[in-house]
């Protein structure tokens, strides 16, 4: 009994501590992808204005710059690129991707997405959205790549800290179970242990009537009640038998 709560207390601290660390990494990929979201529609707002005062989408000058004030605005940033949708960079705050390819993952989503999306793709995660003109044509898309270590880490010390205090409660909860079953189990233990002696020694259940505190004592006496009546009816039909016999 007590292994089997000892069972179902792991089962249930550690189900819980496991739910936790999952609900805080999705929490977390919210908030993250939600701060994103919200630079990056004030750089695709700057882009529709210059695109409304009839500015080419490949001739935004002050883009670049732009990017890199909202880029300090964050520490999680690492790098902010526009390209079209041939997956060419356009603009760029890394000036070594500029005329480049996009990795694959961002295109495939990009083109998949009506507007926002979003990849983990280790170094290469980003979050991005689609930038159309007036006419509700595509004409590029923004992407905001960011640090996916820097919240793996965070994530792996919230992961060490439920797993101590899962530890921990676990061995609370195991503690306070096996002491209750002992407690709880100690009175059934001693009317077990009456009922085996009254079987295995019928002459003593003159105990039992004495004692009247175990739960068996009167499903026992009846027990035994039964049995003499039996064996004295047993004797009665032996002895007519052999009368008859003779």
């Amino acid at each position: 009994m007590i292994a089997v709560a000892m069972l179902a207390c792991l089962f249930a601290v550690g189900m819980a501590a496991l739910l936790n660390y999952f609900k805080y990494r999705s929490t977390t990929d919210g908030i993250v992808g939600g701060r994103l979201i919200v630079l990056g529609k004030q750089i695709e707002n700057s882009i529709q204005a210059s695109l409304a005062l009839g500015i080419a989408f490949d001739d935004l000058g002050t883009l670049t710059g732009l990017m890199k004030r909202e880029q300090t605005a964050d520490g999680l940033i690492a790098e902010i690129n526009v390209f079209d949708a041939d997956g060419k960079c356009l603009y760029s705050t890394d000036q070594m991707r500029m005329g480049q390819p996009v990795p694959a993952s961002w295109l495939a989503a990009a083109r998949r997405a009506r507007d926002d999306w979003d990849v983990e793709d280790g170094a290469d995660s980003a979050v991005g959205m689609s930038i159309k003109n007036s006419f509700g044509l595509t004409l590029g898309y923004l992407a905001l790549r960011y640090a996916r270590d820097k919240i793996d880490r965070a994530a792996h010390v919230v992961g060490k800290t439920l797993a101590l205090s899962a530890v921990l409660v676990f061995a609370g909860a195991a503690l306070f179970a096996s002491l209750a079953l002992l407690v709880t189990m100690r009175p059934l233990a001693r009317d077990i242990d009456m009922m085996e002696a009254a079987l295995r020694e019928p002459d003593q259940i003159g105990v039992l009537e004495t004692t009247g505190d175990s739960p068996f004592a009167p499903a026992l006496i009846r027990f035994f009640d039964t049995v003499r009546e039996a064996e004295v009816e047993l004797a009665a039909i032996r002895g007519h038998v052999g009368q008859r016999r003779k």
